[in-house]
């Protein structure tokens, strides 16, 4: 920002700058943007991974009582 401030920088100079700046912040919500997609798509991943898992242990989990009252 020192650039900005100076008195002998040229306005295509500060111009220049603002640009730049104006650009980063573009990138920096770009990227933090993908950031939040990705996550998002990999905790919905995770997720049926888990209930996945969920279902089949609870599957296997009444198998098991099934045969435990079969045999009471």
């Amino acid at each position: 920002m020192e650039l900005l401030a100076h008195p002998a920088t040229s306005a295509t100079e500060r111009e220049d700058a603002l640009a730049e700046v104006r650009q980063l912040v573009i990138d920096l919500r770009d990227a933090a943007q993908d950031g939040r997609l990705l996550a998002r798509r990999y905790a919905e991943v995770l997720q049926n991974v888990v209930d996945e898992y969920c279902v089949e242990f609870e599957k296997r989990a009444d198998a098991a009582l099934a045969r435990l009252e079969a045999t009471a």
